[in-house]
């Protein structure tokens, strides 16, 4: 395999092993998944709501925040929708490692300090 390749596939092969290996010992199944998703060019897409909410109504935010601080239009089913009673009466957005927090949880952290 590596004998029919030419010198710049070989450095980026090489580039790419050194990575993966910072990320995993770094950052463990975490960087597993990272990794991989930047090599595949998909992003994570992810909401994260407090079940009183109900997904119907997070997504139709949701689209708003992807539109608005990520420039994103993705269709429902390429979004993961995690229920969660830590989100407080609000939600998360979630693209990768970048989110947005729509909670009353985190209004709450910031009046407690």
């Amino acid at each position: 395999m590596l004998e029919g390749m030419k010198l710049e596939e070989m450095k980026k092969l090489l580039q790419n092993i050194r990575t993966y290996a910072d990320m995993t010992g770094k950052l463990g199944l975490r960087g597993r998944k990272l990794f991989s998703h930047g090599l595949s060019g998909e992003q994570s897409l992810s909401v994260e709501y407090f079940p009183a909410l109900g997904e119907n109504s997070a997504w139709q935010q949701a689209q708003t925040v992807f539109k608005r601080s990520f420039k994103l239009t993705p269709k429902r089913e390429d979004v993961v929708f995690i229920p969660s009673e830590n989100v407080k009466w609000g939600m998360k957005v979630y693209v990768d490692d970048n989110m947005v927090d729509l909670s009353f949880k985190k209004v709450e952290d910031l009046l407690q300090k």
